[in-house]
């Protein structure tokens, strides 16, 4: 009964004063809701970045060309070449995916439009690997690429640079350094990489790009598709293992390829999110404890002006015991419906924004039990000093109180 009691008479005196018990919880109610709107933030940008992993396909590892050395003396780059390509292929330990790839620029002309393009020999597996999407018309074969057809596909914003539209220029003639090649396919958007973007490039098959366009059996890079559940040390043990039998180099030799294994750079770009996601929450919730320090002062006054109240209670045979408890349950109490309110306006807020950036609404619920939990200790702990003060005013000069 004193609980309920106690319950009663804090929801009565934060009702008598609404508008100070609501300044009192303001510093909790924006504490809670950046706590829970940074860490949503955090989570929701976590969701999209394995989202947008997801849609790139497979785990992929990419091999790229290293230098040569000799005696500890560089002496440039030992290339890597089609045959490397097709000795990874045959291996059928793994169930990898061998994606190829050579590029260089060439001139594109479409009527009278003329651009510097970016041209890559790909096999049909390269697309699966790079996650690559056709938007309009299809992608070339295998037979294709062992006939050397002069077929090609173009990325989405290719058609636009050369002042034309997707509808006009499938499955018509473009010219590749002078040459006529058909386009047979047009990528959907699939947006810049950092340090590629793929819209702008032009795609032809692997070994039409060798002998017809380049001229050179040397590859660019070698990716290597693999499954999220594939031991991708070992698979990278047996890459380095065929291409350096490949490549003849001996024991205590050092690689002239190198392997990069990207998901590394995206668990690196999400363990740095987590990080800055606890800092600017950390941040935040400081502002729960400037908050407790406003209840205590707010509670403080409080007491001050119940004096009488408190005096005659104790007259009428109240302990110590449950005055301090009323005092307690109203500070806890006024902290959790703070967090309440912070709770709403966070979900509030973060909706809008992962709706403005087409992000996944993820709201972690362990924040919200987390926050809510940490408000209601924070009027617990500073709701005691005045609890404390009330409970110990004497009956009889509270009575004499003005």
């Amino acid at each position: 009964m004193l609980v309920e009691e106690s319950i009663k008479s804090a929801i009565s005196s934060i009702k008598t004063n609404g508008v100070r018990s609501f300044l009192t919880a303001l510093a909790i109610i924006i504490g809670t809701a950046a706590v829970i709107t940074v860490i949503g933030i955090g989570s929701s940008a976590e969701k999209a970045l394995e989202a947008s992993i997801d849609d790139l396909g497979p785990r992929t590892l990419s091999i790229f060309p290293s230098q040569r050395k000799r005696g500890g003396i560089s002496s440039g780059f030992n290339p890597l070449v089609i045959k490397d390509a097709e000795a990874l292929a045959d291996n059928k330990e793994h169930n990898w995916m061998i994606a190829p790839a050579m590029s260089g620029s060439r001139q594109i002309k479409f009527r009278n439009s003329n651009i510097s393009g970016e041209i890559n020999g790909y096999l049909p597996v390269n697309f699966e690997v790079r996650g690559f999407e056709i938007g309009q018309g299809r992608i070339f074969t295998e037979k294709e690429n062992l006939g050397r057809k002069k077929v090609i596909i173009l990325g989405s914003k290719v058609p636009g640079e050369l002042k034309t539209s997707a509808k006009q220029i499938l499955n018509n003639e473009i010219l590749v350094a002078g040459t006529s090649y058909k386009v047979i396919g047009i990528l959907k958007e699939e947006g810049s990489t950092g340090w590629q973007n793929p819209d702008d490039d032009l795609y032809v098959p692997l070994l039409t790009a060798s002998q017809r366009i380049f001229g050179t059996d040397r590859l660019g890079w070698i990716n290597v598709g693999i499954s999220n559940e594939t031991n991708v040390d070992y698979v990278m043990m047996t890459i380095e293992q065929i291409l350096r039998q490949k490549h003849d180099i001996g024991p205590g030799g050092e690689n002239d390829f190198r392997i990069n294994d990207w998901s590394q750079y995206s668990d690196l770009r999400r363990q740095a999110t987590g990080i800055f996601t606890a800092l600017i929450a950390g941040i935040a919730g400081i502002s729960l404890i400037v908050g407790g320090i406003g209840v205590m002062n707010i509670m403080l006054v409080s007491v001050t002006e119940r004096t009488r109240e408190i005096g005659l209670r104790k007259a009428l045979g109240a302990t110590q015991r449950s005055i301090m408890m009323q005092f307690i349950i109203e500070a806890v109490l006024l902290c959790i419906l703070g967090g309440l309110l912070g709770v709403i306006i966070a979900t509030t807020l973060l909706f809008l924004f992962t709706s403005l950036n087409d992000w996944i609404f993820y709201m972690p619920f362990s924040a919200i039990i987390g926050s809510i939990t940490f408000s209601a200790l924070v009027g617990l702990f500073f709701g005691i000093w005045p609890a404390k003060r009330a409970a110990k005013l004497d009956p009889a000069v509270s009575l004499r109180y003005e």
